[in-house]
Formats: C-alpha cells, sequence, structure tokens
C-alpha cells in the first residue's frame, strides 16, 4: 500500500509542476522541470542504497538516524496529539514530560552547540511531518525532500535565466548537476531542505526589493529565513554581504564600483569581529570553538578515512585572516586525485576535476565585460565566505564536501560571467570542421 502512495504522490507533484507558473522557463519546453524532478528523486533513491550499502551500519547513516528519531516524534500523536504539535512546531517543546521521546532520540541533543540553535531537529521534525502521510515508506521522505531541492534550485535558475539564455543548458548543468549538490541535496539530509529555503530566499527578496514586491514575497523571505536560522545558519551569515552589495549598486549605480564592494568586505569582517556585544555571541570566538570540538571529535574516533591536518584556529581575528587563504583553497581543490579512498571521494574529486577544467575555458576564453556585474560578485563574495568557513573549521574532507555544496552553483555561475561564449563557439566550430576534414 505504501508504494502505492509513492506512486500517487509523485503523480500529484508532477501535474503540479507542470501546472504551475513557479515552474515555467521560456527556455525550455515544460517537460523539463518535470524530468529534473525525476532525476533528483533518482538521486535521492542514490543517496539511500548508498548509505545502505556503503556504510554499512544504520547507526552511522545521518538520512535512517533522523527518521528513525523523526519516528519517535511521531508516535507520541497515540499518546498526545498535543505533544506531537509541541515538539514539531517547537512552541511549548521544552516541557519536561516531553523529555521521554527526547531521551529516546539519538539525535534530539547535540554534543556542540555554540549557543546556536540545533539543526539536527529540523530534519528530524520534517520526519515527522511526512510520516503522518507516508505510511512509515522511507521513499516518500525522499521524494518530498527532492522536490523541495528541487524548487529551490529551480528558483535559483530563474534569477539567472535572462541573463544566460544562450547557455540554458550549460546554466542547468551549474545549478542542478555538479555532482555534490545533485547527490547531497537529494536525501533525506539537511542540504535538501537548506537548498529550498536557501532558493526560495533568494529568488523572493531579490522580487520583494527590486520589484514591486507582493504580500505572498515577504512571506516567502521571512519563512525562508526562519528555516534557514534553525538549519544552517552560516549559510545565511555567509551571504548577506553579497546580497547587500548586490542591492547598494542596483539602489545607486555602478560609481565606485569596487570602493563599494571593499566597504561591504570590510564591513562584513569588523561585524564580525563584534558580534559580542551586538547579540551576545562572538562569531570569531564561535568559529575557533567549532574547529577545536570538530577536531577533537574526530580524534576520539577509531578511523576516520579523509581526516586531514587543518591549522588550530585562535579566537583572534588575526588567526582567522592568516588562515583563510589556505582554507578556501582547501575547500576549492580538495580532495586531490591523491585523496580517493573510495567512492564517495572518487565522485568529489570528480567534481573538482570539472571545475579546474571550467576555471580553465575561463581563462582561456577570458571576457572582462561583466567584470562590473553585481551579480558576478554577490556569486564571488558568497563562495569566499562559504568556501573559507567550511575549510576553517572542517576536518574531515567529507564532510567538506557537503558543507561547501550549497555555493557550488554559484561558483559555477559566476564563472560563466568570465567565459566568451562566442570565443568558445568559434573554438569549437573550428575544431569541428577541422575534424570534419581530416574524416
Amino acid at each position: 500500500m505504501s508504494y502505492l502512495l509513492l506512486i500517487i504522490y509523485t503523480a500529484l507533484l508532477l501535474y503540479f509542476i507542470n501546472k504551475a507558473k513557479f515552474y515555467k522557463s521560456n527556455l525550455f519546453p515544460k517537460y523539463i522541470p518535470s524530468l529534473i524532478f525525476i532525476t533528483k528523486f533518482i538521486g535521492g533513491l542514490g543517496v539511500y542504497l548508498v548509505y545502505s550499502y556503503f556504510y554499512g551500519s544504520r547507526m552511522s547513516g545521518d538520512i535512517f538516524k533522523y527518521f528513525d528519531d523523526g519516528n519517535i516524534i511521531h508516535s507520541s500523536i497515540q499518546q498526545n496529539p498535543i505533544d506531537y504539535i509541541r515538539m514539531v512546531t517547537g512552541i511549548g517543546s521544552n516541557s519536561p514530560h516531553l523529555d521521554q521521546y527526547y531521551d529516546t532520540c539519538r539525535f534530539w541533543h547535540k554534543q556542540f552547540n555554540y549557543g546556536l540553535i540545533n539543526d539536527n531537529r529540523i530534519v528530524i521534525r520534517f520526519n515527522a511531518l511526512v510520516r503522518l502521510f507516508s505510511m512509515g515508506n522511507f521513499h516518500i521522505h525522499t521524494l518530498i525532500i527532492s522536490f523541495l531541492s528541487f524548487t529551490g534550485l529551480w528558483a535559483i535558475f530563474k534569477l539567472f535565466e535572462k541573463s544566460f539564455s544562450n547557455q540554458k543548458w550549460v546554466l542547468l548543468f551549474m545549478v542542478f548537476f555538479l555532482p555534490s549538490l545533485y547527490f547531497w541535496s537529494s536525501g533525506v539530509l539537511k542540504e535538501g531542505i537548506l537548498m529550498f529555503a536557501f532558493g526560495m530566499f533568494l529568488y523572493h527578496i531579490y522580487y520583494a526589493l527590486l520589484k514591486k514586491g507582493k504580500t505572498k514575497n515577504y512571506i516567502w523571505v521571512a519563512l525562508s529565513i526562519f528555516i534557514l536560522l534553525i538549519s544552517k545558519f552560516y549559510v545565511l551569515v555567509a551571504v548577506i554581504p553579497g546580497i547587500v552589495f548586490f542591492f547598494i549598486i542596483r539602489k545607486t549605480n555602478k560609481k565606485w564600483f569596487f570602493w563599494k564592494l571593499a566597504f561591504v568586505i570590510f564591513g562584513f569582517v569588523l561585524l564580525g569581529w563584534v558580534t559580542k556585544p551586538i547579540i551576545g555571541i562572538s562569531f570569531i570566538e564561535v568559529l575557533a570553538k567549532k574547529q577545536n570540538d570538530f577536531i577533537a571529535s574526530v580524534n576520539t574516533m577509531n578511523y576516520v578515512g579523509s581526516k586531514i591536518e587543518i591549522p588550530i584556529l585562535e579566537p583572534t581575528l588575526k588567526s582567522i585572516v592568516l588562515n583563510s587563504p589556505s582554507a578556501f583553497f582547501r575547500t576549492l581543490f580538495r580532495p586531490s586525485v591523491f585523496e580517493i579512498a573510495n567512492l564517495m571521494s572518487l565522485m568529489a574529486v570528480f567534481e573538482n576535476i570539472l571545475i579546474i577544467v571550467f576555471m580553465a575555458v575561463a581563462a582561456l576564453f577570458f571576457s572582462i565585460k561583466n567584470i562590473k556585474n553585481e551579480a558576478l560578485w554577490f556569486c564571488i563574495i558568497f563562495v569566499l565566505i562559504l568556501f573559507t568557513l567550511s575549510g576553517l573549521t572542517t576536518p574531515v574532507l567529507g564532510a567538506l564536501v557537503r558543507y561547501k555544496s550549497p555555493a557550488l552553483p554559484f561558483l559555477g555561475i559566476a564563472i560563466m560571467y568570465f567565459v566568451d561564449f562566442d570565443k568558445l563557439k568559434i573554438f569549437i566550430d573550428k575544431i569541428k570542421t577541422n575534424f570534419t576534414a581530416i574524416k
């Protein structure tokens, strides 16, 4: 019965994608969004297979531990539906009698929190919600998260489709099919929820602030910020400077373009330095403590195949600034071909090779015409910050690949802005002509 439900839900979502105006594109026929969604779902099934057969133990697989904890929260409906509502919404969720559920869960409590929101719980709550209509079929959970992830990525695609209407297939690949992003955002993990909220946030804040924003745009912005705050807070932190710069340019002009850019970056660094008196949390101290705790946690494990040595951060601005360049390049280029240990690392290495090839193409067919494009610098700023934060705090390559995945579409788009596609087309046509002549 649950597999019949899976078929029905899939058909309903495909019907919705086919009919909803949001999923329409002037560049592609209407079946393309549905096809992309199906590929996302297939990717989610791939995540399920990898965690089932590659990791070996159910306890070591994130997708299963969150699913199991979601079932525990869902089980409260049988005793007291109000308790279920409290735990899922978070309203009144600190009642002492609810500890009977929390203590049974394996991952509701988090060892290190740094005064921030526990982001494990958003996936547990997601599973508890979907469990209402999934009959416990894990693949229905995969279907829903694949749809959410697809929707967020589609929102990002729509933001850039006018800029790259002649390179629509390249843009589609950059947004949806870079291997790490495609894989990790398709499974029942935080990345799928994150990409949904992040894409919807960018899409609706653009229309809220630059166009005649409708009520729905502001509602989506507020909802997306809330989800980002309780899922991956650092992604929201990383994107704010780029958004600020983008709207400064759009609301003023491109005069003093790079001075405005420098002002925004300097302001972001300064704000990170003085966060403690403002919000009661020192961003610099949290960053250093998060790295130190991550390293300590890894060192307690018997074997972590992708563990790497990274410089120890001190809770000072100087330490973070000095270690940032190496952190950025570590995130950008690792794992390398010399660090292939299994199928997962092979996928990450293949992706890094693709990125290097794309960068080489941009260097060979470089165009400077977009150098003062605010959308380009939005992408660059976001990639720089997220890659640097990930590299500073993460001593495990497997985790690093996942943490950097939200920035991958913007890395690909930034590279596209630097490519002279007319020159590239001429070069490809010459190769085709020469190849035909040889034959």
